[in-house]
């Protein structure tokens, strides 16, 4: 690791403690082998492997209205407009491991498709349940493509919504894999980190669905209120949360962005003008200024994210609200629950508090966790992110050059003896890597023998850390259930390697996404602070929560030169004090190039 010296007065992004207190706190409670020297990601490295820009029928991005864009107004409006993309050609399902849980005996979904999900019978293991949803899926699947033109059928979409089982598509066959968020959908990060990860295991181009409902309600300025009494102008998510999720997933590396249905609320008519084109809405105008964006600056480099949880392959984890069931049949085990530790890690709060108290609607030996209030705010929908959203999620089944990708691994879950998965962490380890794991995973055959043998506990809190080949494993004291997410051995690990990973620190309580480019970095600062939004209500925002945010490299790093992106213009900062403001519920992204003789 660096040097802890170099950066001694720098507040850790999202915190107030300063980064050498982190780290020191690091190596006091580790074992004193030397540290694997980690350096940030290269661009060439980074771009020419999974986490490369993989095209969608020949295009790196495609920001769409959700349907619609067939019609005559439609396509007039998007000929004149710069709004959004014609629809790719494709078929596919959507909310399909919802569908399987939640809609059974012939219930309709939103489309009104009819679905016969459920068990037959009560899965006795979890390897039963996975091929019950596998034979689900692909029985939607063939259904979906019979119905399909030969064009269409040339790209077959999974999009999943609440159920985390963006790999199982990957596996099981999709063109696309993507994800439904927002909605009444937890952890707009959490499934970003899902989506991306199985994107780069299965080298699948991606894509993130914003779904407009909020509980019973939906954003909707047409007089003639098309959904109803649940249609209002006021109703649905914020036009802030819209408009961040659409910028995040863009330079998060998405290939799609789906404004679910925006060909019907971006606009206030169906009836077109006397131009022929339909009048914009006020999410219209975010949606365009959004696109205008995507425009301007079409070169996002490569989304870095140098961190991976690694989970079992049969994970079926479900984070999301009620009794925390895996496959929704098997209460969570503490493997399980080390997953949801983890993402709460990686980003505090949006899957639950694990500090509050039994709520008394708990079954017995469930988790004593707190679900978010997600049906009465949508505060939490993207959080702050102290590492910075720095992070995939892979199966266990991920091939060898797919491990090598990230520079940390990260086991969480319940693992069995797997000789292929323990020769694959060996090797990675060997090669170069930091692999941080649960002391509970100390002797589950996650490891060759001959390397588990090797981690014994030395020190009095039984954290230890080894080096094998080129690389290091460090083994993690377990967290207590009280254990405040920033105490937890895993967070404080994380911190550490991010100090090394990524050459910069950001001021404030923000969300940071970074991305790789040929001449340097791009970072984008979200902040989700200060506002807040009820189903039927306008957002409530608290201008006091404005940010003043200050970006300052680390080590050798020098900026030669920082812009402040827009959507139509682009401002010059100083690049020796990078300093801006960033309203309550907006974000700002700003472009470095580094000077050629200082590396990084």
């Amino acid at each position: 690791m660096r040097d802890s010296t170099e950066s001694t007065r720098v507040p850790v992004r999202g915190r107030g403690l300063p980064i050498h207190a982190i780290v020191m706190a690091w190596i006091l409670c580790t074992h004193a082998a030397p540290a694997v020297q980690l350096e940030p990601p290269a661009y060439a490295a980074i771009a020419s492997g999974p986490a490369r820009c993989i095209p969608l029928q020949d295009r790196p991005f495609w920001f769409t209205l959700g349907g619609g864009t067939g019609s005559a107004p439609h396509m007039r409006t998007l000929e004149k407009a710069p709004l959004a993309d014609p629809e790719p050609a494709q078929c596919g399902v959507g909310e399909w491991g919802y569908s399987f849980h939640n809609l059974k005996n012939g219930e309709p979904d939103g489309a009104g498709y009819r679905h016969f999900g459920g068990y037959p019978t009560p899965p006795q293991t979890r390897a039963e349940a996975l091929d019950c949803v596998r034979r689900y899926y692909l029985h939607l699947r063939e259904d979906a493509m019979a119905k399909a033109t030969a064009e269409q059928r040339a790209c077959f979409v999974s999009v999943n919504g609440h159920y985390c089982y963006q790999h199982y598509a990957c596996e099981w066959g999709c063109d696309v894999v993507g994800s439904e968020v927002g909605e009444n959908i937890n952890s707009i990060q959490a499934h970003i980190a899902f989506t991306r990860g199985a994107a780069r295991q299965y080298g699948k181009p991606w894509l993130i669905d914003f779904s407009s409902w909020y509980g019973p309600s939906m954003f909707d300025e047409n007089p003639n209120r098309t959904w109803g009494d649940n249609s209002g102008p006021t109703h649905g998510h914020s036009l802030s949360l819209h408009a961040r999720t659409y910028y995040l997933s863009y330079m998060a590396g998405a290939n799609v962005v789906v404004a679910e249905g925006g060909w019907l609320n971006c606009f206030k008519s169906q009836e077109p003008g006397p131009d022929g084109t339909l009048p914009l809405s006020s999410l219209g105008e975010k949606a365009a200024e959004f696109y205008r964006f995507t425009r301007r600056h079409p070169d996002r480099g490569v989304a870095c994210a140098p961190v991976a949880l690694l989970l079992p392959f049969d994970h079926g984890i479900y984070p999301g609200f009620g009794r925390k069931l895996s496959w929704n049949a098997f209460p969570y085990t503490p493997g399980d629950q080390r997953i949801l530790d983890a993402l709460n890690v990686l980003f505090p709060g949006s899957l639950g508090d694990p500090n509050q108290p039994e709520r008394p609607d708990r079954q017995p030996g469930n988790p004593a966790w707190k679900d978010p209030e997600y049906m009465h705010t949508e505060a939490l929908r993207l959080v702050a992110s102290p590492c910075g959203d720095i992070a995939d999620v892979l199966l266990a089944n991920a091939p060898a050059d797919v491990l090598r990708s990230y520079p940390v691994l990260v086991t969480v879950g319940d693992f069995t003896a797997d000789g292929g998965l323990s020769q694959r962490l060996d090797q990675y380890v060997s090669d170069g890597g930091t692999l941080l794991l649960d002391a509970a995973d100390r002797a589950t055959g996650l490891l060759p023998k001959e390397l588990a043998e090797r981690l014994v506990v030395s020190e009095p809190n039984g954290n230890t850390r080894i080096q094998h080949g080129k690389g290091e494993v460090c083994v993690l004291d377990s967290s207590s259930p009280k254990q405040p997410t920033a105490e937890r051995p895993l967070a404080k690990a994380l911190a550490a390697v991010t100090h090394d990973l990524i050459p910069f620190t950001v001021s404030g309580r923000v969300e940071t996404l970074y991305n790789r480019t040929e001449t340097g970095w791009i970072i984008t600062v979200v902040n989700n602070e200060g506002i807040t939004k009820t189903f039927r209500e306008p957002p409530g925002i608290d201008a006091a929560a404005e940010q003043t945010i200050t970006i300052e490299g680390c080590g050798r790093q020098k900026v030669e030169r920082a812009v402040l992106w827009g959507a139509d213009a682009d401002t010059e900062l100083d690049p020796t004090h990078i300093t801006f403001r960033v309203p309550p519920g907006e974000l700002r992204v700003v472009c470095m190039s580094l000077n050629a003789a200082s590396g990084g």
